[in-house]
């Protein structure tokens, strides 16, 4: 008995076999639900095995039978496969994150600030906006900002048209189309050169920030203003232009217009250009919104935690309300900012899931349809939950990238 106890309280060996019946029970269970997902595909699959070769993504090159819309570059018709209709779900999810993440992010970071302004009416108007949205359900506000967008807008047959005019010249004719089909708007249209212009593009990028580094230094040690930010940029965007000139236009821009199609031109929708659909706006507008509501507190929240002698110095210095902001404030706070944004973004990218309750064909919605139609829920749900482990991962990482980045140039 002594000698079991003092197998028992060696540190390694106690380890060790905690360690091993801990993976010992995830397996159990892991088998468990296998045996269970099993059990119900066998009920409404006859040709279902249970044996470990029943998992197989074999069938996902079959033909998809859905129509997935809302896609930027690209639709999905029910002529193509199954795999197809869940990259184009996969594509939706991702650019509706990244717009999310970008809208919130400026609204959150405007809300935090403005909750700080010493005017009364901007601090309690936004104290309003923090404390009504963030205690709404998300779903609840896609629901609503849904409602209002489907029935403030016309129908297509009396779609809105605006114009972009500069001083009474008309630059651009049905430049903004809005109806209940969604918002049209302006596109490029891709021409031969395009790559080669992406590409001198992007060596113009390397050597502005050559240059800007080059002035950051100067202006360290001679002081001064050395135009570290003016000159980068007007050499950046002039080799734009000039690559754009001399290349002849590799791209060019078309607007939407509305065709008819169907007998008698009963049924209107919009061709070209691009176009923003409600469910979209919807989904932007109401998980913008609630988000932002979390991030300025996250904003707020660094800022307070700064010493008030930075403040007081910056006022010392006579530097204006927009100068302490952005030279002194922001830089400072953005280091205590970076790891809570990240699983707010995370949240947020996985939120859109529930975009799906609206009829935005994002993963979601493709996977489930996909799994209505053909069964294999294991293999689909696996797939769902592998495609959004990488958006987080993704997110996880680059936010990981730049906090280490904010951290090791001391700003």
């Amino acid at each position: 008995m002594s000698n079991l106890v003092s197998f028992w309280y060696r540190s390694f060996y106690r380890r060790t076999i905690i360690q091993g019946a801990v993976i010992l029970l995830v397996v159990l269970v892991g088998l468990a639900l296998i045996e269970q997902v099993s059990n119900i595909e066998n009920v409404h699959s006859p040709r279902f095995s249970s044996s470990i070769p029943f998992i197989t993504f074999d069938f996902l090159d079959a033909r998809a039978g859905i129509d997935l819309s809302h896609g930027l570059i690209f639709d999905i018709d029910s002529n193509d496969s199954r795999m197809d209709a869940i990259l184009n779900g996969a594509w939706n999810t991702i650019r509706l994150a990244v717009v999310l993440i970008v809208f919130a992010s400026l609204l959150g970071l405007l809300i935090g600030v403005g909750r700080l302004s010493d005017f009364y009416l901007i601090q309690k108007a936004c104290t309003i906006y923090v404390e009504v949205l963030r205690n709404i359900p998300a779903l609840l506000q896609i629901y609503i900002w849904y409602t209002v967008v489907w029935f403030i807008t016309p129908p297509i047959a009396e779609a809105a048209h605006i114009n972009i005019s500069f001083f009474g010249a008309n630059i651009l004719t049905d430049a903004v189309i809005v109806s209940n089909k969604g918002l049209a708007i302006p596109w490029f249209v891709r021409e031969s050169q395009l790559g080669l212009w992406f590409l001198l593009g992007f060596i113009a990028l390397v050597i502005s920030l050559i240059v800007r580094r080059f002035l950051q230094k100067r202006q360290d040690e001679l002081g001064g203003n050395q135009g570290t930010n003016r000159y980068p940029a007007l050499i950046f965007f002039g080799a734009l232009i000039l690559a754009y000139v001399g290349l002849g236009a590799p791209f060019t821009t078309e607007t939407s217009s509305i065709v008819s199609s169907r007998a008698a031109g009963a049924i209107k929708n919009y061709g070209g250009g691009m176009v923003i659909t409600g469910e979209f706006l919807a989904i932007v507008v109401a998980l913008g919104f609630y988000t932002a509501s979390f991030i300025s507190e996250i904003v707020r929240g660094s800022i307070l935690a700064l010493p008030a002698g930075q403040t007081e110095a910056a006022k010392a210095l006579g530097l204006s309300a927009y100068q302490r902001l952005t030279l002194i404030i922001l830089p400072q706070a953005l280091r205590t900012m970076i790891p809570p944004l990240g699983n707010q973004y995370i949240n947020m990218t996985k939120n859109t899931s529930i975009a799906v309750a609206i009829g935005f064909s994002d993963v979601v919605f493709a996977t489930r349809t996909i799994s209505n139609n053909a069964g294999h829920s294991l293999e689909i749900f696996t797939t769902l939950l592998v495609l959004y482990l990488l958006m987080a991962l993704v997110i996880s990482s680059i936010m990981n990238s730049l906090n280490w980045y904010v951290q090791r140039s001391g700003i």
